[in-house]
């Protein structure tokens, strides 16, 4: 809602007494006094509906590092920098995340960090994570030099962030490409 200094002048001044004493006309020591405290209480009532904005971490953007330091963030497995929008996304699936041991928990948990993953069991305790969001470099004649690695390939934060909250007796497997 939309409020200026004016409206909380008009409401200060309707609720003192009537009088000579109380004089409510343009440019009186009163009337100015009247505007500058319903300055103040607009800026507040800005502050106030700002506050309705914040507290909900879907939509912060001034309370985004309080929001992140309650929920342990920024997670020590991204190493790089994140934008705003992304940094709101890992805070959302900190704050929702329920836990599991599930494949479909595990899949959902690449999603919401934006990888699309499969979870196979080639042995007991032992998951190998498939993703072709991550690209394959090969050595290639011309383009590589020597002590290059013939292929290359991994993502650090999607292998953090899954032996974080694995399951202690789980091994995991990580393949990448298609």
């Amino acid at each position: 809602m939309d409020v200026s200094a004016e409206i909380y002048a008009a409401q200060l001044a309707a609720l003192l007494p009537v009088g000579p004493a109380w004089t409510r006309r343009e440019g009186s020591l009163l009337a100015r006094l009247l505007f500058a405290l319903g300055g103040e209480l607009a800026r507040l009532h800005v502050r106030a509906d700002t506050l309705l904005v914040e507290a909900d971490p879907r939509s912060t953007a001034e309370l985004l590092p309080d929001w992140e330091l309650t929920a342990g963030l920024p997670d020590s497995c991204v190493a790089v920098a994140q934008s705003v929008q992304q940094r709101r996304i890992a805070l959302v699936a900190r704050l929702t995340a329920t836990g599991g041991a599930s494949r479909s928990y595990f899949i959902g948990v690449g999603a919401a960090y934006g990888y699309t993953i499969t979870i196979e069991e080639p042995a007991l305790h032992t998951w190998r994570i498939r993703s072709a969001d991550v690209p394959v470099t090969p050595f290639r004649a011309g383009l590589s030099t020597a002590g290059d690695p013939l292929t290359s390939f991994g993502n650090e934060s999607l292998e953090c962030l899954f032996n974080r909250i694995k399951p202690a007796h789980t091994a995991l497997l990580f393949a990448y490409g298609p």
